[in-house]
């Protein structure tokens, strides 16, 4: 790829010394020693002002979840809608914002398609993740289009010196078998890591109510393996490549037709990452990478005379080229990003045109002064079909107490129109106008020895926002307010979370309640250790809301209950359990698609420690 920006490039050392990028996010763990890197640069938690949650592996090790999304679904600000069982269609939506208005990355490589679910995340293996950073609100002057609810960066796993084999194998509802296995060791210089990963289940039927063929369960079959190696010539310099792939089938019901032909879909989906790290002098490290992301999709339905075959192929590529340079300033640290990010989609079929470019150019600073804190950030992105788009954004904190600080931010973010919406042979609209977004927040947060409180409102204003009107169409304006509370409690073996967020996500055209939105929802969860045992529990509690952005088919609020066990045998192995929905409540995300009723599964994992 060639980059635009390549010339500003070569004089990267003079822009350097001026003007740099910053840290966004506050993580919302209790020790403020824990790096993370949700926002380019690894900053610790206590420095940072935007409303972030950071999800380790111990914690994902202890929560149980099955999958991805179930795991985010627990998580502050995060709502979400499956169109099904396992392996189906998932909305995530951030702050209220749609599920193709935040951008999600893996190892930091741009992972949206061009469906409107924005990624097909429910693909990815949980046990090859080492962390999940969720940055909620508008951060396209740090990450450019697709940011406008915010960003979710899934970091896989890598290795450490030493030789080291890990696996997890299970069983439970459903008929559902899982299992996973990993190598991984190396050096000081050279690391590796290798995993394979198999997950099959009967699942349940997509459809409430079905009838004929549609009735019967609909079955889910997952597998995919990967690795990464590392090369460390010296310290501060490291080339590295990883990649992974997820491939399967997942069976769901029509909604049309007979119900008596076997809906199904086959998946591919990867992604590949290579760099090379340089710490160029004391204060200025370099990084430079190529990512790349492929999903295959095939939809297997009913022949009817429009579509005698009833195939439906979608297919797309993204590639990204980035020189990330982090500086360190006489007051502060800062960035200089040049990136390009290319997207294509096939078949010409289904896409009467496919492909765009964009070309980046993004800079910034964050600092420290005594009680004061600040960041800011601007970002000119280069659109190949709308040309320029400039985005900034400002934040700054200051330190009422020594345990209570305040901070206050306003950004700007942009959505362009997908392949899909553009070019689609069916629907498409070559005339759709990127979506446009100005968000503005307050935020408080007090941390004390092993407490940890937190309260975010902000409001978030979309123009141009893409609806549906008998085809695509600029028709929406919306206005999302939103608070988000937090807290969290560490004492005497016992880990206590809770989050709660009040949203009022309302199109200003039609002044109707945005779809499938609660209003209220909230998370609280429990964990005590007891020896050998850790015991824990999860109440979820959803609100009402509309199926659709017209205050239509309404869906009742809904409460889950989910336990978890786990034993450890001895330091490496351990025996863990979880019960989901163990009151086997009736509800729905989304109308008409089934949900899971009360199950059960239980497994063992060797990781040694």
């Amino acid at each position: 790829m060639n980059l635009r920006y390549s010339q500003l490039g070569l004089c990267i050392g003079g822009l350097a010394s001026a003007v740099l990028a910053v840290p966004v996010y506050a993580q919302e763990h209790i020790a403020p020693t824990v790096v993370v890197t949700a926002t380019r640069q690894p900053v610790k938690a206590n420095e940072l002002l935007a409303d972030v949650t950071v999800i380790d592996r111990a914690q994902i090790e202890r929560a149980a979840a099955s999958n991805v999304v179930d795991l985010l679904s627990r998580q502050p600000g995060v709502q979400f809608a499956r169109n099904g069982g396992p392996g189906a269609s998932v909305s995530l939506y951030l702050r209220g914002t749609k599920p193709d208005q935040t951008k999600i990355l893996v190892d930091g490589v741009p992972f949206n398609s061009t469906a409107l679910s924005g990624s097909s995340l429910q693909y990815l293996s949980l046990n090859n993740v080492e962390r999940i950073e969720i940055v909620r609100g508008a951060a396209s002057a740090i990450y450019g289009a697709d940011a406008i609810g915010g960003v979710i960066n899934i970091i896989t796993r890598t290795a450490e010196p030493g030789l080291r084999l890990d696996g997890y194998a299970g069983a439970g509802s459903r008929d559902t078998r899982q299992g996973d296995l990993a190598v991984s060791g190396g050096d000081e210089r050279w690391r590796f890591r290798l995993h394979v990963n198999s997950l099959n289940t009967d699942g349940f039927s997509s459809r409430r109510g079905a009838s004929n063929r549609d009735a019967d369960d609909d079955r889910y079959r997952n597998e995919g393996y990967g690795g990464a190696l590392s090369f460390h010539p010296a310290e501060g310099h490291e080339v590295g490549v990883s990649f992974l792939e997820q491939s399967g089938t997942v069976q769901y019901d029509s909604f049309g037709g007979s119900g008596n032909f076997d809906d199904r879909a086959s998946f591919k989906t990867s992604v590949f990452n290579a760099f090379v790290r340089n710490r160029l002098t004391s204060s200025w490290s370099s990084r430079l990478s190529y990512g790349r992301t492929d999903e295959d999709r095939a939809d297997y339905s009913e022949p009817a005379p429009w579509d005698p075959l009833g195939i439906t192929r979608r297919e797309s590529t993204n590639e990204t080229l980035s020189w990330q340079n982090d500086i360190a300033l006489p007051i502060g640290t800062g960035l200089v990003v040049v990136e390009r990010f290319e997207q294509v989609a096939r078949p010409r079929e289904t896409f009467a045109e496919g492909n765009v470019q964009i070309d980046s150019l993004g800079l910034g600073w964050t600092a420290d002064l005594g009680p004061h804190s600040w960041q800011a950030n601007v970002r000119h992105d280069d659109h190949s079909r709308y040309g320029d788009k400039l985005t900034g954004g400002v934040s700054y904190g200051y330190q009422l107490a020594p345990d209570l600080r305040a901070s206050a931010g306003v950004s700007k973010a942009f959505k362009s129109p997908s392949l899909d919406q553009l070019y689609n042979v069916s629907y498409g609209n070559p005339d759709l106008k990127p979506e446009n977004a100005l968000n503005r927040e307050l935020g408080l947060t007090w941390a004390s020895g092993n407490q940890l409180v937190s309260a975010t409102y902000f409001i978030n204003t979309i123009e141009d926002m893409i609806g549906w009107s008998g085809g695509y169409a600029n028709v929406d304006k919306a206005r999302i307010r939103g608070l988000t509370l937090a807290y969290a409690l560490n004492v005497d073996g016992w880990d206590f979370a809770a989050n709660a967020d009040f949203l009022d996500a309302k199109d200003r055209t039609t002044g109707f309640r945005l779809g499938r939105r609660a209003k209220q929802s909230m998370n609280v969860s429990a964990t005590r250790t007891i020896g050998a045992w850790t015991l824990g529990g999860e109440w979820a509690l959803v609100g009402s809301r509309y199926d659709t952005n017209f205050e239509t088919n309404r869906l009742g609020g809904y409460g889950l209950v989910n336990l978890t066990a786990r034993y450890a045998i001895d330091r490496d192995w351990s025996v863990e359990a979880r019960a989901d929905n163990v009151f086997d409540k009736q509800y729905e995300t989304a109308r008409g698609y089934g949900t899971p009723g009360a199950g059960v599964f239980i497994g063992v994992r060797y990781a040694p420690r």
